[in-house]
Order: structure tokens, then C-alpha cells, then sequence
């Protein structure tokens, strides 16, 4: 969490005593962010070549890249103007992609902001929930794996015919399991699957 675009989830710590563990969680979260920020930049360069994320996991940190038959013809464009190639460049801007960027680039910026989740974990009366993927079936979704109270969820964030941008949505999907909206969202017929509107 050490980028500047979420460093200020980076210290947020939520309301409720202080986790004693030594330390591990800082440094597993820490490891999960670092991770998830290079299959972010991969996604990134990947994308204008066709070659397309179809999971990451979390926990054993793997990742699966395909071919598509050809690139996503969207131009990608950010809301701060001309996005950096550069992966150090990029990391030091506020590049969010506009809603009629390609797939792959609503996918990079998720994935580099999704680690903000893990800062949720005491978050609201049922704690937030823990990171533990992403699955990507097509260009249109991405479902965002969790972990909360034992049981596993998807969280889906539309990648494809975006009219707004995606926003913090780390905070957003902590928030949502904290305080327990997750189960008001849940698709009818879809096993522990979150229509988040992220």
C-alpha cells in the first residue's frame, strides 16, 4: 500500500482495538498489495496486445493471462489527461481510466486499488471482508473474491459499458461487508454473488 494513490487507506485504521500479531498481517498485506500491483502493471501492458487477465489468486499468488482473438479496440484515456507507459510514472498518478476506456484498463486500475480492502477488516459491526482474488470470465465483469466469516463471496464490477469511473473501491466493498449490505445485494439464483454497482 505504499503507492500514493491510496496512501491514504494506507494509515486509515478502523475503529475497535488494535490487531496483536506481531506484525504478520502489515507484512501479508503489504505482500498482497505488491503482488497485485505487478499483475496490475501486467494487466496494463498486456491489454492494447490482446493479452488479457483471466484470474488472480491471492493467497497462493498466481495469475492466468489468455489470448484474446484480437485487443479491445477502445482507446484508453485517464482522467487526468495522457496516461504514463511507464509503470513507475503511473504509479505516481491519479491515471484512473475514464468509463469508455478498454476493459483492461477499468481491470489495472482495480487491481492496484483493491488491496485497500484488507485496512476494512474491523470495519462496521461485521468486520470486513479479506481479499483473496479476482476472476475475470469475459471483458464485460471482473468478480472480486472475498473472504467474510468463513464463507467465500464474489463481488462483480462491471469492466465493460462503464458510464462512471471506479472509485475507491477497496473502502467500497470493506464498507459493504462491515455493514453487512452484502446480503441485501445478493443475486437471487447465484451462490454468494454481490451485485456491488462498484
Amino acid at each position: 500500500m505504499g503507492k500514493s494513490r491510496i496512501g491514504y487507506l494506507g494509515s486509515y485504521r478502523p475503529l475497535g482495538p488494535p490487531e496483536d500479531d506481531g506484525g504478520r498481517l502489515d507484512a501479508l498485506d503489504q505482500g498482497v498489495a505488491v503482488f497485485f500491483q505487478q499483475v496490475s502493471d501486467m494487466a496494463f501492458k498486456g491489454g492494447p496486445l490482446g493479452i488479457e487477465l483471466t484470474r488472480l489468486d491471492a493467497v497462493g499468488q498466481t495469475f492466468t493471462f489468455r489470448k484474446a482473438p484480437e485487443p479491445d479496440p477502445l482507446v484508453l484515456a485517464g482522467e487526468a489527461g495522457a496516461v504514463p507507459a511507464d509503470d513507475r510514472e503511473r504509479a505516481g498518478t491519479e491515471w484512473a481510466p475514464l468509463p469508455a476506456s478498454p476493459a483492461w484498463a477499468h481491470l489495472a486500475w482495480l487491481l492496484a486499488e483493491l488491496p485497500a480492502v484488507q485496512a476494512f477488516r474491523e470495519y462496521g459491526p461485521e468486520g470486513g471482508p479479506a481479499l483473496r482474488g479476482v476472476v475475470v470470465p469475459s471483458r464485460r465483469w471482473a468478480d472480486v473474491l472475498v473472504e467474510h466469516r468463513g464463507e467465500e463471496w464474489r463481488v462483480r464490477v462491471a469492466l465493460q459499458g462503464r458510464t462512471e469511473p471506479i472509485e475507491f473501491p477497496g473502502m467500497a466493498i470493506g464498507e459493504l461487508f462491515g455493514e453487512g449490505r452484502h446480503r441485501r445485494l445478493a443475486v437471487a439464483g447465484e451462490p454468494n454473488l454481490v451485485a456491488s454497482g462498484i
